[in-house]
């Protein structure tokens, strides 16, 4: 099976040649158990090594089924070792952090047997080498006798037609080297068994040949005659090598992230420095690009005028408080304050209004009367009714008619709003048009944003606040103690004003009586509905008075032309007042117009100065052409920014790794070939990454609630969006991919016996 005609080892150390062992000649076949003896330096564990591929051989030739292993590469040893080997190492080399039944698996797993498969066989081979009851045992607790047994049903698990051992036994008390030798002899009946022992006479009485070695040379080669021990049908029958199987894979390598915590929690610490350095670089400079930014636009603000400001104040207890005309009249004194709208949210929801029959309609920015500031009109009058509009437009504004007959016809015309977020139309309180102003983009902050600007009565504008303040809301329905939101399915839970149902209940259509735990009636039912903004929580209960069908829901409810009954069947029809009070609330935020825009940023000072929150509009802006350019600036600094983590992050990584060295060199020695060894340790840094990245983004999240004034944490939360942290999660991923491969590439360059030795 195996032979060596004339085989030399020879090692190069520091400009000296030594022999490791010259011109051996010898047969093995399967069948025999061959004890190797001799002193040390002698060089039987060399000798060992050869012939089980872990080390190369300088002059000669070994043959493997007569088959030339002079011109094998560190490849074709690995599938050798594979196919033919199973090795027990004197010193065990188990994988301390493993129990037994795992150290077992691992080898089945590395051969690409399936896991159902590789537990049943594992589980065989532990009960015939006596470790039943150490089966979830960790390997480090063992004895000395017991880790031999683990190393033994490990070579057992390959089924290798060769077992090779060195000093089985010399770490063992004599009963329990007694035990291991009879077993080795068991096994050797259909397998060929090579030992080295020191202790020739424990291993006497059931060996088939002694070799004997000295210097370097084979002294003796003596046969016995054990054929009760010799079985007469075997056969080498070589081991399943198939290549490690995917699932397996991940399963080795996440095992393997965690079954150390000390090298677990320095690898995780290491990309959470990296993960945080990635995510303050990028997001601080974002932060730059947007504080530099002049022109552009912005999806949350419709009102993007570089004149504009945003103002906020919060309370003793750090949430913000409503602002009142107190605070209206203090910014008004403000220097360089043109306009002060105290309810800001009008300014980024439009008011709509429409004819019966779609021929006309207005919308835009709707400010109290009082504000109006652009002289005498071009047509009509100042309104002197609560349900008269005055209009100030741009001459192109295509919501107003271009000549004067159709500007007659228009303002003769009844028009009704829109109302609760748009879903209904008021068509019982109409509007009239009464005064128009054409005046040019550039008279007034607000116009840059809008085509009109519709001036109220003070009633219509607290009507539109509560409008806005309820399109600014969500809100749910909690009915029969489940919760529903309006985005899971429409119609149902959406909701109507109607001055038809009392205060404190609601009518709900014969859809809801399914949602009914028992009586299938929702008549007398709880409702609650409960609305939460950025600035205040409140919930309203009531009691379903009424389970409507179509005829009781248009006495309470005038359907729009066009619209039927199945369009808002599902609706919960609420009583106005009762529905108002949810959104009838004082101002949390207010819109400030400056007069100088170049004096935006000390006006904000000076507001600030004051004890408020203030929000420049413009250093919100994305633009386009300018934008393209910082964001691949950005991209540039991040990438170098990676790149200089990549360095440090590796000379840290590579210390840490060190303490992996024998378990992948364990794992080359049970037959995985440096692709799996360098997947299993892609896999293990990538885990490592993983968590740390979401250990970062978890933790900032939640300081985030409880620091969210702090500078930095605040322009985290504004700054970085989900493609942001997709980025970053990528970047650290690449990272550890980019590690692991070069230390690997380091760590599997040599052969297996080098890189134990050396300890790379």
């Amino acid at each position: 099976m195996i032979r060596l005609d004339n085989v030399s080892k020879f090692y190069y150390s520091k400009g000296v040649i030594a022999a490791g062992f010259s011109k051996i000649s010898l047969d093995f076949d399967v069948g025999e158990f061959v004890a190797i003896t001799g002193e040390s330096g002698s060089g039987k564990s060399t000798l060992l090594n050869v012939i089980s591929g872990l080390d190369t051989y300088e002059e000669g030739e070994m043959y493997i089924n007569g088959e030339e292993t002079s011109h094998y590469t560190e490849k074709d040893f690995e599938d050798y070792r594979r196919k033919y080997i199973g090795n027990i190492f004197q010193n065990f080399n188990l994988v301390n952090s493993y129990t037994v039944y795992q150290n077992v698996e691992l080898v089945l797993l590395l051969a690409g047997v399936k896991r159902r498969d590789a537990k049943k066989r594992a589980n065989e081979l532990i009960d015939r080498c006596g470790l039943h009851d150490y089966r979830n045992a960790k390997a480090s607790k063992l004895s000395g006798g017991q880790k031999q047994r683990v190393a033994i049903a490990r070579a057992l698990a390959k089924d290798t037609p060769i077992i090779i051992a060195d000093e089985p036994t010399g770490n063992l008390d004599s009963e329990s080297a007694a035990d291991i030798i009879k077993l080795l002899s068991e096994i050797a009946r259909d397998k060929l068994v090579i030992i080295v022992t020191h202790n020739f006479d424990q291993v006497e009485p059931y060996i088939t040949r002694k070799i004997k070695m000295h210097d370097g040379k084979v002294l003796e080669d003596t046969k016995y005659d054990r054929e009760e021990y010799v079985s007469e049908e075997a056969k080498p029958t070589l081991a399943v090598a198939n290549n490690i199987r995917f699932p397996s894979m991940v399963r080795l390598g996440v095992r393997n992230a965690f079954n150390i915590p000390v090298k677990f929690l320095l690898l995780t610490f290491v990309f959470i420095f990296v993960t945080l350095a990635l995510i303050f670089e990028m997001s601080i400079y974002q932060s730059e690009v947007y504080e530099n930014g002049l022109l552009g636009y912005n999806y949350y603000f419709s009102n993007t005028s570089e004149n504009r400001l945003v103002i906020r104040q919060k309370a003793d207890d750090n949430s913000y408080r409503a602002l009142t005309d107190e605070d209206v009249k203090t910014l008004e004194k403000t220097p360089n304050v043109k306009i002060v709208e105290k309810y800001d949210v009008l300014m980024d929801n439009q008011a709509t209004f429409e004819d019966e029959r779609g021929n006309f309609y207005i919308y835009g920015i709707a400010q109290n009367l009082k504000n109006y500031e652009f002289g005498d009109l071009d047509y009509g009058r100042m309104p002197e009714k609560p349900n008269e509009i005055l209009i100030a437009t741009t001459k192109n504004s295509y919501t107003i008619p271009s000549s004067d007959k159709l500007i007659k016809e228009f303002m003769s015309t009844d028009l009704y709003k829109y109302s609760r977020a748009g879903w209904t139309r008021d068509d019982k309180h109409p509007f009239r048009v009464v005064g128009i102003k054409f005046i040019e983009n550039s008279d007034s902050p607000v116009i840059r944003a809008y085509e009109s600007i519709m001036y109220l009565d003070d009633s219509i504008i607290e009507e539109m606040r509560i409008d806005s303040n309820a399109t600014f809301s969500r809100y749910k329905i909690l009915f029969q103690d489940v919760t529903y939101s309006t985005d899971m399915m429409w119609p149902m839970f959406n909701i109507l004003p109607s001055e038809a149902v009392e205060s404190g209940t609601c009518w709900v259509s014969d859809d809801y009586n399914m949602y009914v735990k028992n009586g299938f009636n929702a008549q007398g039912k709880d409702l609650k509905i409960i609305v939460n903004n950025n600035y205040y929580d409140d919930e309203l209960n009531l009691t379903v008075s009424k389970v409507y069908n179509k005829q009781s829901f248009t006495s309470a409810y005038q359907l729009e032309n066009g619209q039927r009954f199945e369009d808002v069947k599902g609706f919960i029809l609420v009583n106005d007042k009762d529905l108002n009070k949810l959104y009838d609330k004082e101002s949390y935020q207010v819109c400030v117009f400056v007069d100088d825009a170049m004096q935006v940023d000390k006006t904000a000072n000076d507001i600030r100065d004051l004890g408020y929150e203030v929000l420049i509009i413009r250093d919100t802006l994305y633009n386009d052409g300018e934008g393209a350019i910082l964001q691949l600036l950005n991209k540039v600094i991040i990438l170098g920014v990676a790149i200089v983590l990549l360095v440090i992050s590796y000379f840290v990584i590579r210390i840490i790794l060190k303490s992996r060295n024998v378990y992948y060199s364990t794992i080359r020695m049970l037959g995985a070939n440096v692709g799996v060894s360098r997947g299993l340790l892609i896999i293990d840094m990538m885990v490592c990454a993983g968590i740390g990245y979401f250990v970062v983004v978890g933790a900032l999240k939640l300081l985030n609630i409880w620091f969210s004034s702090t500078y930095i944490l605040k322009t985290v939360t504004e700054f970085m969006t989900i493609p942001q942290y997709a980025l970053v999660f990528a970047i650290v991923i690449l990272i550890s991919l980019i590690i692991s491969v070069r230390y690997s590439s380091k760590l599997f360059k040599k052969s297996t016996m080098q890189t134990i030795k050396e300890e790379v």
